[in-house]
C-alpha cells in the first residue's frame, strides 16, 4: 500500500500541477476573450471532444487494462500485439474523422452557429490526429504502472500550450482571431506531448508485433466504453447547442445567450471539476490493480474477492473526500471567489448552487472506471444512457423555468442516477460494503459546519473585499481539514500511521 500511495502522491502532484496551470489559462482565457467569444470557443472544444473520444477513448482505456493483465504475466509479445492493434484502429478511426471535417465544411457549419467555429476545428484537426497515437501509448504505460512518464508528460504538454497561447496573443506575426490562436495553441501542445510520449515508449523498451491475435479482442471490449463515453461527449456537445438556442427561445439575443453560456462552462465547470484532478489520480493509480484482479469478473476471471472489494471501498469512501473537499468554501464563498478570479459574479451564485453537484459527479466518475476495469462496459454504458436521459429532460423543458439552472439541475440528476446505478452493479456482485454512505454523511455535516461561520465572517468584513474573501477562505479551508482528521474521513489517520509504522520497523 506504501508502493500506492507514492505513486498516487506522484500522479496527484503533477495532475494538481497541470490542472493549476490549465486553470490559469481559463483565466487569461476569460480576461482576453469576452463572454461570448468563450462560448464560441466553448461549443467548437465541445464537438472537437466528441471527435476525440471517437477516436481514442474506449481503446487506450482497454489497452492499458489488457497490458496490466499481461504485465503481470511478462506476456511482452501480447503487450506488443495489443499496442499495435491500438494505434492501428485509432489511426483507421482518426483518418476517417478528418476526411469528414476536411472535406464536409456545409456539414460543421449546419452544426455550429458561425463558420468561426468551423475554422477553430481545422486548426484543430492536428491535436486529434496526433492525439491518437499519444493516447494508445499512454494507455500501455498506464498498464505497465508507468505514473511518473504520462503525468510528466501531460505537464509539459500544458506548459508548451500556455507557452505558445501567450506567444500567439501578444505577436502579430499570424493573421489569425484569438479564438483560431487558441485552437492553434492546442495542437502544437498535443504535437510536443505524442512526440514526447513515442520517445519514452520506446525508449523503455516498447516493441509492436503483429496485431492479429488482439485485434478483434480490442474492438470487442473497446467498443462499448468508446460508446458510452462518445455519448458522454455528444451530450456536452448537444448541451452546447440547445441551451444557447432554449434561451434564445425565452427572451435571450444571441449574444446573451452564448455569454450565459460561457460563464457557466467556460468559468463555473472549471471551478466545480477541480477535485476531478483527485479523483483522476486516484483512478490512474487505482484501476490497474483493480484490473489485476479481475479482468472481467462476471467471466469468473477473479483472483481475490477480498482485495478487490477492499480496493473498491478505499476508493468510494477517499473519491467522496476528495469530491466534497472543496464544497464548504465553494457553498459560501462562490460569489465573491468568480468576483476575484473572472470578475463575474454571476459565474459564483451558480458555482455555489452547483456545489452541490460535486459528490455525484464523483461517485459516478470513480464507479464507471471501476465497472470498465472489471470488464462491465456495457453495464457502465447502459446506466450512463438512462441517467443522461435525465439531464436531457431538464435542458429542453426546464430552461423556460429555471433559465441556465437548468443545466445545473440536469448534472445533478444525471451524476446522481448514474452514481446509483452503477454502485448497484457493483452491489449485486458483493464488492461494496456501502461504508461510503457514512463518509457522505460525515462530509456533509463537515461542509454546513464550515461553510456557515466563512459566511459570516466574509460578510461582516464584506468592506473590505480582499481581506474578507483571504481570511473566510482561510478559516473555511482550515476548518475542513481540521474535521476531516478529527473524525479520521477515509481512514486517513490509518494511513499515516501505517507509513510511520513502516519507518520505525526500517529503523
Amino acid at each position: 500500500m506504501n508502493k500506492f500511495f507514492k505513486a498516487m502522491f506522484c500522479v496527484t502532484f503533477f495532475s494538481i500541477a497541470t490542472r493549476a496551470l490549465g486553470f490559469l489559462l481559463k483565466i487569461y482565457l476569460s480576461r482576453e476573450l469576452d463572454s461570448a467569444l468563450l462560448g464560441s470557443y466553448q461549443v467548437a472544444m465541445s464537438i472537437f471532444g466528441v471527435l476525440m473520444t471517437l477516436v481514442s477513448s474506449g481503446i487506450p482505456v482497454v489497452l492499458s487494462r489488457n497490458v496490466s493483465y499481461f504485465h503481470g504475466k511478462n506476456d511482452k509479445k501480447s503487450i506488443g500485439s495489443t499496442v499495435s492493434s491500438g494505434l492501428i484502429l485509432t489511426g483507421v478511426i482518426c483518418t476517417l474523422v478528418s476526411l469528414i471535417v476536411i472535406f464536409c465544411p456545409q456539414l460543421m457549419n449546419k452544426i455550429f452557429t458561425s463558420n468561426a467555429s468551423t475554422q477553430m476545428l481545422m486548426i484543430l484537426l492536428p491535436a486529434l490526429i496526433f492525439s491518437s497515437i499519444y493516447e494508445v501509448l499512454r494507455g500501455a504505460l498506464w498498464g505497465e504502472k508507468q505514473f511518473f512518464a504520462i503525468s510528466f508528460t501531460e505537464f509539459i504538454e500544458q506548459v508548451v500550450r500556455i507557452i505558445a497561447i501567450v506567444i500567439l496573443f501578444e505577436t502579430t506575426f499570424l493573421n489569425m482571431s484569438l479564438t483560431n490562436k487558441t485552437a492553434l495553441s492546442l495542437s502544437i501542445g498535443c504535437i510536443v506531448s505524442t512526440l514526447i510520449v513515442i520517445a519514452i515508449f520506446f525508449k523503455r523498451g516498447g516493441k509492436l508485433y503483429s496485431p492479429k491475435p488482439q485485434f478483434v479482442s480490442l474492438i470487442k471490449t473497446s467498443s462499448p466504453i468508446t460508446a458510452v463515453r462518445t455519448v458522454s461527449s455528444a451530450v456536452s456537445s448537444i448541451i452546447a447547442i440547445i441551451i444557447p438556442i432554449k434561451l434564445m427561445d425565452f427572451g435571450f439575443s444571441s449574444t446573451e445567450a452564448l455569454s450565459e453560456f460561457g460563464i457557466i462552462m467556460g468559468m463555473t465547470f472549471p471551478l466545480l471539476m477541480i477535485p476531478a484532478t483527485l479523483n483522476s489520480s486516484l483512478a490512474v493509480t487505482m484501476i490497474p490493480s483493480i484490473s489485476e484482479q479481475s479482468n472481467n469478473i462476471d467471466n469468473g476471471e477473479l483472483k481475490n474477492t477480498a482485495i478487490l472489494k477492499s480496493k473498491i471501498n478505499f476508493s468510494l469512501r477517499t473519491t467522496v473526500v476528495f469530491s466534497s473537499i472543496l464544497m464548504p468554501l465553494f457553498l459560501a464563498l462562490g460569489e465573491p471567489i468568480c468576483l476575484f478570479i473572472f470578475k463575474n459574479a454571476k459565474a459564483g451564485i451558480y458555482l455555489s448552487i452547483a456545489s452541490a453537484c460535486m459528490i455525484p459527479l464523483g461517485i459516478s466518475q470513480i464507479t464507471s472506471s471501476i465497472l470498465n476495469a472489471i470488464g462491465l462496459e456495457m453495464k457502465s454504458l447502459k446506466n450512463y444512457v438512462v441517467s443522461a436521459a435525465l439531464l436531457f429532460v431538464c435542458i429542453f423543458f426546464l430552461p423556460k423555468y429555471l433559465g441556465t439552472y437548468a443545466l445545473i439541475l440536469g448534472y445533478f440528476l444525471m451524476s446522481a442516477t448514474s452514481s446509483v446505478l452503477n454502485i448497484m452493479m457493483l452491489a449485486k456482485r458483493k464488492l461494496v460494503s456501502f461504508t461510503f454512505v457514512k463518509t457522505i454523511l460525515i462530509m456533509l455535516a463537515i461542509t454546513l459546519f464550515s461553510a456557515l461561520p466563512a459566511y459570516f465572517i466574509y460578510n461582516l468584513l464584506s468592506d473590505y473585499f480582499v481581506v474578507a474573501l483571504f481570511v473566510s477562505s482561510a478559516i473555511v479551508v482550515a476548518s475542513t481539514i481540521l474535521l476531516i482528521l478529527v473524525f479520521n474521513v477515509a481512514d486517513f489517520k490509518m494511513v499515516l500511521f501505517r507509513k510511520s509504522r513502516h519507518k520505525n520497523a526500517k529503523a
